[in-house]
């Protein structure tokens, strides 16, 4: 242990090494979760969470810890330079010796990374895992008694004249600013037909609760709606 006037020092590099470790673990954790989640529209409208934590919270994490895992990495390089260069050059002799393993370890990652990319075997039957778990969560929801709008009718519904954004992704608050709508008013619309809300729920949401499509939900919120 490495002490100054009788006091330990802080070692930056164990922190960053720790920090690595942990960064890596939450990765591989979130990398899963979001492996097993449910598509963005099923996720939405069946308002599904996972440790309280919902889809896009978890894509989040999973950003956030990529981009600090990136950061890290490069400084544990700045940290360890000379010691990852003497350790190559003690190990360049013997790698020659590994020409097999290189070749072949070489090989199965670009293999990986194309199957991956061009969807092919052995990676499409992981990738058909993921969508069958999508099947499994809209199921899972429509037994409970959610309403999961199909992809087709949430494409009809589109409204590029509203931010860009279709109706199942405005929140009430967003939707009702765009109509140019009270938000108070936006409210009462909507409990009168039974619909419980609250400013920042998303219409996708209020659908999977409600039973009704996101248009007919902006329906009600608009005061030119029939």
């Amino acid at each position: 242990m490495t002490r100054t006037h009788g006091k330990r020092t802080f070692q930056w590099r164990a922190l960053v090494a720790l920090l690595l470790l942990g960064a890596g673990i939450l990765l591989v954790v979130s990398g899963v979760v979001l492996y097993l989640a449910p598509s963005g529209r099923v996720a939405k409208t069946i308002e599904w969470r996972l440790l309280g934590l919902d889809k896009e919270q978890w894509e989040a994490v999973h950003t956030g810890f990529g981009f600090v895992f990136g950061v890290l990495f490069a400084i544990h390089l700045r940290y360890n330079w000379r010691s990852i260069l003497a350790y190559a050059r003690r190990k360049a002799a013997s790698a020659v010796r590994l020409r097999a393993e290189l070749a072949w370890a070489t090989l199965l990652t670009l293999g990986i990374f194309t199957t991956a990319a061009l969807d092919l075997p052995p990676m499409r039957p992981v990738m058909d895992v993921g969508e069958r778990m999508t099947d499994f969560w809209e199921r899972w929801g429509e037994n409970r008694g959610y309403y999961v709008p199909s992809e087709e009718e949430l494409h009809d519904q589109d409204a590029p004249e509203l931010e860009g954004k279709g109706w199942g992704q405005m929140t009430v608050a967003t939707l009702a600013e765009a109509k140019g709508v009270p938000l108070e008013e936006a409210l009462a619309r909507l409990a009168a037909a039974g619909v419980e809300a609250r400013p920042e729920d998303e219409l996708l949401a209020l659908s999977g609760r409600s039973g009704m499509t996101p248009r007919e939900l902006a329906d009600l919120v608009d005061p030119e709606a029939p």
